[in-house]
């Protein structure tokens, strides 16, 4: 039997035995009239029962939502290790340039906060919890961890949320346009998914600390629930973290372009990258030569400083 196949076969095996976990959990509790009706040993039974299903269909979509695909920490990665090759790195070199300062602004001002780390942070913590619920077995710092968790989730509620994403004209968008809608669509997705979280959070999670006799069942099962929104929240905070790169690797990669028609006076330099296939204008290459360091890279690329140096950047760079 080959891999492919034994694989398959894994994959129908699971979600069979999906299916029967949960007709069988449907009968046990209907069986006995209801949970509401349920006596305290029973209702948890069933309430295990139930977890464990819940659980064993997540790993199954889990799975089958993984083939052929890379988790995303590891996609995330190389995206940033390889050139950037979106919409915004096809527009003109002259426009990316022209724009490069807004660009650059519109990009921080989505970004203020690390908010991978934000919500990175919020995973362990919560995965952590239900490490100890399992155990039965609370720190004493466990709901002061949570309201840090929410307290770092409203910071990424304050990311700048347009009223409507910017719709293109007939033409297209034009460049700032297209950077605003790239950034505001990936924000939107981001704030959705950790409202939903936050709301989950404070709403329920920590409710369960507020009881002197803590349900540690229910608890674990809406931690459970606030760990599988949070990765959905992780993936659009990486997808924004990449949406960001990609701005700034449109304002920053001039490799190969040409540039000798367009008027550098007043553009802020500092900071782009070029190479010897890059065309300035006449009048600028000597400057931009004695401006420039290596980037160090070995692959002939400069980055063009603050001042000009006192010597030019060797010629066999």
């Amino acid at each position: 039997m080959n891999r492919d196949r034994a694989s398959e076969q894994l994959e129908v095996l699971l979600a069979r035995a999906h299916k029967q976990l949960g007709i069988a959990v449907y009968d046990s509790l209907m069986s006995s009239g209801g949970p509401p009706e349920l006596r305290d040993p029973d209702q948890t039974l069933g309430r295990l029962l139930a977890a464990a299903h819940r659980q064993t269909g997540d790993a199954v979509v889990g799975r089958l939502a993984r083939t052929g695909r890379r988790a995303p920490r590891e996609r995330a990665v190389a995206d940033r290790e390889r050139p950037s090759e979106g919409l915004l790195m096809r527009r003109p070199a002259f426009v990316r340039l022209k724009y490069r300062e807004q660009a650059l602004n519109c990009a921080r001002r989505y970004w203020p906060l690390d908010a991978v780390r934000v919500i990175r942070d919020a995973v362990d913590t919560v995965q952590q919890l239900i490490a100890d619920l399992e155990e039965e077995i609370l720190p004493d710092t466990a709901r002061d961890q949570l309201l840090r968790v929410s307290s770092g989730m409203g910071r990424v509620l304050a990311l700048p949320q347009p009223e409507q994403v910017p719709q293109p004209a007939l033409g297209g968008f034009d460049y700032m346009e297209e950077v605003e809608d790239f950034l505001a669509t990936c924000t939107l997705r981001l704030v959705a998914e950790t409202r939903r979280s936050k709301q989950l959070l404070d709403n329920e999670l920590l409710l369960h600390f507020r009881w002197t006799d803590m349900s540690w069942l229910g608890a674990l099962e809406v931690s459970q629930d606030l760990a599988d929104d949070l990765d959905l929240a992780y993936r659009e905070a990486l997808a924004l973290s990449t949406a960001v790169t990609a701005v700034e690797e449109a304002s920053t990669d001039f490799r190969g372009a040409d540039l000798q028609s367009v008027e550098l006076n007043g553009v802020d330099l500092e900071g782009i990258r070029w190479d010897t296939t890059t065309n300035w204008p006449p009048e600028w290459k000597e400057r931009i030569w004695r401006a420039s360091l290596a980037a160090g890279t070995g692959h002939g690329e400069l980055i063009v400083g603050a001042e000009p140096r006192d010597s030019t950047v060797p010629v066999d760079i």
